[in-house]
């Protein structure tokens, strides 16, 4: 008897006062992207712990909630956090680094000898800072990632508050965390079985290309991935030399090498894909 009198003393007050949540925030615009990709004017957003509770027109958020804190924006936007979806976060200490190159002569001349020269734990982590709070700064909430020393990157994008799929990289020489691709995807493992059921992070395999990794090791990477349901994120025809490259080794294309290897068979984010084909 007690316990049903307590429940309906809080709905009462509820309806009084209002129902308890951290914070409202409201905008002159707040754009939805429900299913009817509603856009409400004068709106409010109420927030409980990491959940949204309720969105909707001023008035009505206000008549039903009541918040610890709130902030107030009449003449801003408030919408959900961009994505973007492919980025190297510590690679911005490399910005500026000969612009205006081939991608091969940029990858070969001038950053494999710049990583190999320069990266490790430390640079990963205050790369990674930099690039989070750039991306906080624009509105970025959550992106996707291949770099060297994941679990670092991990470990900053979840103090940033930012989520990320974050896909540590299997390439075929030796690398600043891994001298293997063997090393490369046994460390690998150990990554995504500490993140695995992140509310931030999902970890991700990620085998840099069809040129800098063997058939071998791009099924191996396939296989590591399903073997824990996470993503595979791979660079894909970003060239036409690739395509043409790939077509007199292989009689195929980089698309269709990769389907006859069953790397496309599963969660896969393909990169750069301005060339592609069947």
């Amino acid at each position: 008897m007690i316990r049903s009198c307590s429940i309906l003393l809080f709905a009462c007050l509820s309806l009084l006062f209002g129902e308890d949540v951290d914070s409202i925030w409201t905008a002159r615009f707040v754009v939805t992207m429900d299913g009817q990709r509603r856009v409400v004017e004068n709106g409010a957003v109420a927030v409980r712990g990491e959940r949204i509770v309720a969105v909707g027109p001023r008035a009505d958020i206000a008549a039903h909630y009541q918040p610890k804190q709130r902030l107030d924006r009449g003449d801003a936007i408030l919408m959900p956090g961009l994505i973007d979806t492919h980025t190297h976060a510590p690679m911005s200490l490399f910005r500026g680094i000969a612009d205006d190159r081939r991608l091969q002569d940029w990858l070969e001349n001038y950053i494999f000898p710049a990583e190999a020269k320069n990266v490790d734990r430390e640079f990963v982590r205050w790369g990674t800072r930099l690039a989070c709070l750039e991306m906080a700064l624009s509105g970025t909430t959550t992106y996707t990632d291949m770099y060297y020393f994941e679990d670092a990157i991990a470990e900053d994008t979840k103090k940033a508050g930012l989520r990320g799929v974050l896909g540590e990289t299997v390439i075929g020489f030796p690398a600043p965390d891994y001298k293997t691709p063997q090393a490369t995807l046994a460390g690998t493992e150990k990554y995504i079985q500490r993140f695995k059921g992140d509310p931030l992070i999902v970890p991700a395999v990620a085998p840099h290309s069809i040129y800098t990794l063997s058939g071998e090791y791009l099924k191996a990477s396939r296989a590591l991935a399903d073997r824990y349901g996470v993503p595979l994120l791979i660079h894909l025809s970003e060239t036409r030399k690739e395509n043409q490259d790939s077509l007199t080794k292989h009689k195929m294309t980089p698309t269709a090498l990769l389907e006859s290897l069953g790397v496309l068979n599963g969660r896969t984010l393909g990169a750069h894909g301005v060339w592609l084909e069947g």
